[in-house]
């Protein structure tokens, strides 16, 4: 039997406890099933809570605990939920982090979810390591723990000691990988089929939407994002660019990496690219079309851009997520 002690704290996502609590249990009965009537649950899961109090949840709602955290607690795995509102409580939350060191150093496996993975990383045990969390927390993390190798394009990471999944929904990610890792691939499989869980979901990058920077202070620098915002689709260079600052080249492009985390032609495809993918869901324009409409010449580049941008080819984009009608 697996322990897994899910550690609920304020401002947490109900879901992302209840949830994998319910993925995990149809796991057991799927195990049974597998295994015959004389084998046991798979998963045994409590919910723990730093007092043993119930926690109240970022829409209001309330979890209750079985018990508080305690050094008597044997875990096999210890799951942090998504957390949706303020970390600083948490990440300065000293006996919630001593106890999840110690259930490392007790040989659990530390699994977490969106910005859950803060609170692991907290630990120090993530330096040196990868790591994955929700893409729009990205720049975040990696401001906080340059010392993480941040995969943030990827759903789910396995460190083997620490497994690390990516935006809210990935906690069923996780819970299928874990289905996996302590079961098997079939069971994990027959529990994707029974729940309507797709099992395929390996990249976080078709579903992430590029960060554009507009609070960063730097007047002449915001001055040429917004040009380039009304323009993306004209031809420009970055000399041109500098000019409409009002600055050299050289200051420029150190101005605009600094403000913006990329450089200008890095920006200009972003914005691009993202213009793109508003065409493919919310029109019925050809391939061609929206390339030479997103400011790109040549179709076949703008196929690998966009693929290598999005992990997607532009017709697969377009069948994921658009909604006629």
């Amino acid at each position: 039997m697996v322990n897994v002690s899910v550690l609920a704290v304020d401002n947490c996502m109900k879901s992302s406890i209840t949830g994998p609590h319910d993925i995990w249990s149809v796991a057991s009965i799927q195990w049974r099933q597998m295994a015959g009537k004389a084998s046991g649950d798979l998963f045994h899961v409590q919910i723990i809570t730093g007092t043993g109090k119930p926690v109240r949840c970022f829409n209001g709602t309330v979890v209750e605990p079985d018990q508080g955290m305690s050094e008597d607690i044997e875990s096999d795995v210890v799951f942090i939920p998504v957390i949706y509102g303020s970390l600083e409580p948490l990440l300065n939350d000293g006996p919630m982090i001593d106890w999840l060191i110690l259930q490392h150093q007790r040989g659990a496996v530390i699994c977490a979810v969106c910005a859950g993975v803060f609170l692991a990383a907290q630990t120090g045990l993530l330096e040196n390591r990868c790591a994955t969390t929700h893409w729009h927390l990205a720049r975040e993390f990696q401001q906080r723990f340059p010392g993480v190798t941040l995969k943030q394009e990827k759903m789910v990471v396995d460190e083997g000691d620490f497994i690390t999944a990516g935006g809210v929904t990935a906690y069923m990610d996780l819970s299928l990988h874990l289905c996996s890792l302590f079961g098997s691939r079939e069971l994990s499989a027959n529990v994707s089929k029974i729940l309507l869980i797709d099992p395929a979901r390996q990249s976080q990058s078709p579903y992430q939407a590029f960060h554009f920077n507009l609070n960063h202070g730097d007047k002449p620098i915001l001055k040429v994002q917004e040009w380039m915002q009304q323009h993306a689709s004209d031809p420009m260079t970055v000399p041109a660019l500098a000019d409409r600052a009002g600055l050299g080249h050289r200051t420029f492009n150190r101005r605009f990496k600094k403000a913006t985390g990329d450089t200008p032609l890095e920006y200009l495809q972003q914005l691009r690219i993202d213009m793109a993918r508003n065409q493919l869901v919310f029109t019925r324009e050809s391939i061609d079309t929206i390339t030479y409409a997103t400011g790109y010449e040549d179709v076949s580049s703008f196929r690998r851009l966009f693929k290598r941008a999005t992990g997607l080819s532009p017709t697969a984009y377009r069948r994921k997520f658009r909604r006629d009608g």
